[in-house]
């Protein structure tokens, strides 16, 4: 009933200010009449301004609805932060992130450190944080204990850019490895080019761990730039003697070739066509298939190639496209 009584009360206040506050989202225009002072008074235009920033963008340089939130607002999620019940506090998050309030980023910061902040809080935090591109975010991160490996991955993608993953490199080897992982996964996905990623990258491919090894290759096709051709063919060849290679980074390794196509590489896939792994010597069908004479190749391994495994997947090729998933 009290719940009724006070969305019945947030309807009529709307009911009397909706022209008013649509001419000011609209014309920037303020009217006294809707500035909030009651608590229901405050959740009516929380509900409407998230309301009209979900189906309206506005234009460069203009954002009626900060002046607002700025005058009105930071000081009440300012309390609200310090409130005993966790979803006042939670439900404080998720204004400052949907409205963006920059302004209270130490507030954030400082609220991290109290005692009665859970899990769910410091999440919710560190998400904000990256969305507002904070300098000292991995900091905070390294030092917080257990963050999920898809939560990390999630905040990481909000904060890093062109503008910062420079940065970021400069302590990579500082860094955990369950950091490095999504750093990598971050640059393939944003397509983040530099002398200094492929550097890293390139030197990656010989680390002693194996994601990062597995992660280095992938990344590396996915760019489809290599500074020398020669650094896979003598990882190829050093490895081929030792056997070390594992089937993953096989993989990676011909789908680098063929996402790179230096016409070194296929005598390599050659070999690798009869590969025992299905998933290698399916890879290197592909990859050859992209290559300008791919089908030349292709042909010839058929009539040639001793490994029956390796004529079956290259006669399956020839009827596929290149970009056959």
């Amino acid at each position: 009933m009290i719940k009724q009584q006070k969305n019945k009360k947030k309807e009529e206040w709307l009911n009397g200010n909706i022209l008013f506050v649509e001419n000011y989202l609209i014309k920037g225009e303020i009217s006294a009449s809707f500035i909030p002072r009651k608590e229901f008074e405050f959740e009516a235009l929380e509900n409407i301004f998230s309301s009209f920033m979900s189906i309206i963008k506005f234009e460069e340089g203009f954002d009626p609805i900060r002046p607002i939130i700025n005058l009105y607002f930071i000081s009440r999620y300012k309390d609200k932060l310090k409130h005993g019940n966790w979803s006042e506090r939670m439900n404080s998050l998720l204004f400052i992130n949907q409205f963006k309030i920059k302004m209270m980023q130490e507030d954030l910061i400082q609220h991290l450190s109290c005692k009665h902040c859970s899990l769910e809080e410091k999440f919710n935090i560190f998400l904000i944080l990256a969305s507002f591109k904070y300098e000292k975010l991995m900091q905070l991160l390294v030092d917080q204990k257990k963050i999920p490996s898809f939560l990390l991955t999630e905040i990481l993608y909000l904060h890093v850019n062109e503008d910062n993953i420079h940065e970021l490199l400069k302590d990579f080897d500082n860094l955990p490895v369950s950091f490095k992982n999504p750093i990598l996964d971050l640059i393939r996905i944003k397509s983040l080019r530099s002398e200094q990623i492929h550097l890293l990258l390139e030197k990656l491919m010989t680390s002693e761990n194996d994601e990062l090894r597995i992660r280095s290759f992938k990344t590396i096709a996915s760019l489809g730039y290599i500074s020398s051709p020669n650094l896979i063919i003598q990882l190829l060849e050093s490895n081929e003697k030792e056997m070390q290679l594992s089937n993953e980074e096989k993989l990676m390794i011909v789908r680098l070739m063929g996402s790179i196509r230096n016409d070194l590489f296929l005598s390599y896939l050659f070999k690798l066509i009869s590969d025992k792994a299905y998933m290698v010597r399916n890879e290197a069908a592909k990859s050859i298939k992209k290559y300008k004479n791919g089908e030349v190749v292709l042909n010839k391994i058929i009539e040639e190639h001793p490994d029956a495994y390796a004529i079956n997947i290259s006669k399956e090729w020839l009827e596929r496209t290149a970009d056959y998933d």
